[in-house]
């Protein structure tokens, strides 16, 4: 009877760990989908900031390549992520882009963002259930990150040529972008003023 009991413990704790194993790989899985993704919009953000320049929408240019600077770090967080458990992050196959106009490229920009932020809502209840508080965290932060690449890429279109530049400063924690030198601190991962860069 207890080599029974014994013996049935022994299988569950195997399981638990296979299970344990399987859902991790899961949150390594979102986070090279995530690394992937943040790499190509960054490029595709850069050329975008380019198209604007030849249409002479410099204050346009300037948002693209604001975002171009936030999704790059994103991409370096969730490579660190991956290295400290052992995984090399895999670089994308950058998709070429299709011919079009900065305003089409806005569009294009604001679907980007709102789908990847749905993914990350998903991204965050997984690595929370697989108690890896890290990914969990990061990916939280990037969630509200890209929520504030979605309000300015939609304030970009609904502005048109009336958009403004605002004086783009950009946490070098989170990539989150702030509009303001009023802020004290990035109010996504509370770093201090005095470490935002400016675009």
């Amino acid at each position: 009877m207890f080599w029974l009991s014994a013996c049935q413990k022994k299988e569950e704790g195997k399981q638990a760990a296979a299970t344990q194993t399987t859902q991790k790989l899961v949150t390594l899985d979102n986070l090279q989908r995530a690394y992937g993704a943040e790499l190509k919009r960054s490029l595709w953000y850069d050329r975008f900031a380019k198209q604007a320049m030849k249409e002479n929408l410099g204050d346009i240019a300037v948002l693209f390549r604001a975002l171009s600077r936030s999704e790059k770090v994103h991409a370096e967080a969730e490579a660190r992520l991956l290295r400290s458990k052992g995984v090399e992050p895999v670089a994308p196959a950058i998709d070429s882009i299709p011919p079009g106009k900065a305003k089409q490229y806005l569009k294009m920009s604001l679907s980007n963002e709102n789908l990847e932020q749905n993914l990350y809502v998903a991204d965050t209840a997984t690595a929370q259930q697989e108690h890896f508080a890290e990914a969990a965290e990061w990916f939280r932060r990037a969630l509200e990150s890209d929520a504030r690449h979605g309000r300015l890429l939609k304030k970009a279109i609904e502005q048109g040529t009336n958009f403004a530049r605002l004086p783009y400063l950009m946490c070098p924690e989170c990539g989150y972008i702030v509009g303001s030198d009023k802020l004290e601190e990035c109010p996504v991962c509370k770093t201090k003023k005095d470490k935002f860069q400016k675009i």
